[in-house]
């Protein structure tokens, strides 16, 4: 089973010594290496001083042995021939010592050398014999020659182990180099990795809270990452239950009320209509009024009902059912269902528009257009003015609600949309509004994908612009 972290800091802690991790091995095996280096460069340094060192005594013990000899050729004294043996050992010996400091090719030059040395002490002590000046100075000069050559060959011996040095010193600097770069990839990825690792179950968090927000109840929520990031998930998920149960029965109670107010206000309705139509006998002036009266008010209830059930079905429900309709006629419709208080206001009513026919969901549309409406004729004055105008531009349909009433403040602008929201001015009528009716309205456009805005007009107070997008009807 893939294993996972408790927490998030223990996450943070593994990748930082995860991240670290390369670049501690980085600076170990740079500090290893030039340490080594640094032994190898002084055990070579001090070989290569010893060899330069020895090289000059031998040239200079060279120079003594031939003026010793010289001397005893000259005088024939014996202590003069110990002074010489000494001197001879000496250089013998230092021939000895050359050997380990030089490589397999000089150590061979070193050998007739060595061998020149030791015939000159033979030719030097040959018993019965005279002093031969002649072949010692000979000898003399083979070995000056060896010993020329042994010292040109140390000197390139010399210079070959520095050059050796620096190449070394070359890819010791390119493998680190390499490493380096190697070490820092595999540290950003690290880094990463753990970045993502880190931020996933962030991000898996506030997209599940995103989703919240906008409404969606029902899909189950999961958080992987830590341990305590999934606990985190569970009670959330613990929450949206909740909040889904309270949604529902907040559904439950919308349907069963809209269900317990429309029957008695049907009712009502019938029962009005029935004397405005003169059916319990004819009605006196004062009489007809109070029915217009219970008429109007007992539309607006139902609006006001009708607006609380589309607003939560609005919310639940974003599918449009599209059909075409007639702009006009819509217009018309509804024009006629607030005739008596357009009457009653003395309101003048001016439509300017082509005839046209759009596609959308005409009860969501219906239901925009009704609450513009109706804020227009409830907010404007007596004698006041309610203006009503369409038109078809870069292929979308713009409408536009006009009226003389106050103008809302700038600082209710922004909060007329809000659900609930109801400003300072006052609404005519006896019964007030809910302050859903533009909320509900706005959440019907921006299910069409349009907009409705609050804009600045040259004549008028207040108005309102709808803008509507084409849309194709599906067979």
């Amino acid at each position: 089973m893939f294993w996972r972290p408790r927490s998030i800091l223990q996450l943070m802690l593994i990748g930082f010594f995860t991240v670290i991790a390369p670049l501690c091995v980085a600076i170990f095996y740079t500090v290893q290496a030039f340490d080594q280096q640094a032994l190898k460069n002084n055990r070579v340094t001090h070989e290569l001083v010893a060899l330069t060192r020895a090289n000059q005594v031998l040239q200079s013990d060279l120079l003594d042995l031939e003026r010793r000899a010289g001397q005893y050729a000259a005088l024939g004294e014996k202590n003069l021939l110990a002074f010489f043996e000494e001197g001879h050992q000496r250089i013998l010996a230092q021939l000895q010592q050359l050997e380990p400091l030089v490589d397999k090719e000089r150590r061979e030059k070193l050998g007739p050398l060595k061998d020149a040395v030791e015939s000159l002490w033979f030719a030097i002590i040959v018993p019965g014999e005279p002093f031969d000046a002649r072949q010692i100075q000979g000898l003399f000069d083979e070995i000056s020659d060896l010993s020329v050559q042994f010292r040109r060959s140390s000197q390139q011996f010399v210079d070959d182990q520095l050059q050796q040095q620096t190449e070394e010193a070359s890819q010791i600097k390119a493998s680190l180099l390499l490493m380096v770069i190697s070490l820092a990839v595999l540290t950003l990825l690290a880094a990463l990795f753990f970045i993502y690792w880190i931020n996933k179950p962030v991000r898996q968090l506030e997209k599940e809270i995103s989703q919240l927000g906008s409404g969606d109840l029902t899909r189950k929520i999961r958080i992987s990452g830590p341990q305590e990031m999934q606990m985190l998930g569970e009670r959330l998920d613990w929450l949206r239950g909740q909040l889904h149960e309270l949604d529902e029965q907040k559904l439950q109670f919308l349907r069963h009320m809209s269900h317990e107010l429309k029957t008695p206000l049907a009712s009502l309705r019938e029962g009005a209509d029935l004397m405005a139509e003169g059916i319990v006998g004819p009605l006196e002036t004062k009489q007809l009024e109070i029915v217009s009266i219970i008429q109007q008010n007992s539309r607006e209830l139902q609006r006001l009902i009708e607006n609380l059930l589309d607003y939560n079905q609005v919310l639940h429900q974003q599918q449009l059912n599209l059909e075409r309709f007639e702009v006009a006629e819509l217009w018309q419709e509804l024009l006629t269902t607030y005739k008596m208080t357009i009457a009653r206001k003395s309101i003048r009513v001016s439509c300017n528009g082509e005839a046209l026919s759009w596609v959308a969901d005409t009860a969501k549309i219906k239901t925009v257009l009704d609450n513009l409406l109706s804020n227009a004729v409830s907010y404007c004055p007596s004698q006041g003015e309610v203006s009503i105008s369409w038109h078809v531009a870069d292929g979308a349909l713009y409408c536009e609600v006009g009226n003389s009433g106050q103008q809302i403040p700038a600082a209710e602008r922004k909060q007329i949309f809000e659900p609930f929201f109801q400003g300072k001015n006052s609404r005519s009528g006896a019964i007030k509004g809910s302050g859903i009716g533009l909320s509900v309205a706005r959440e019907c456009t921006n299910a069409h994908g349009g907009r409705l805005d609050l804009v600045a007009h040259d004549r008028f107070p207040v108005c309102f612009s709808l803008t509507l997008p084409s849309h194709e009807m599906t067979l």
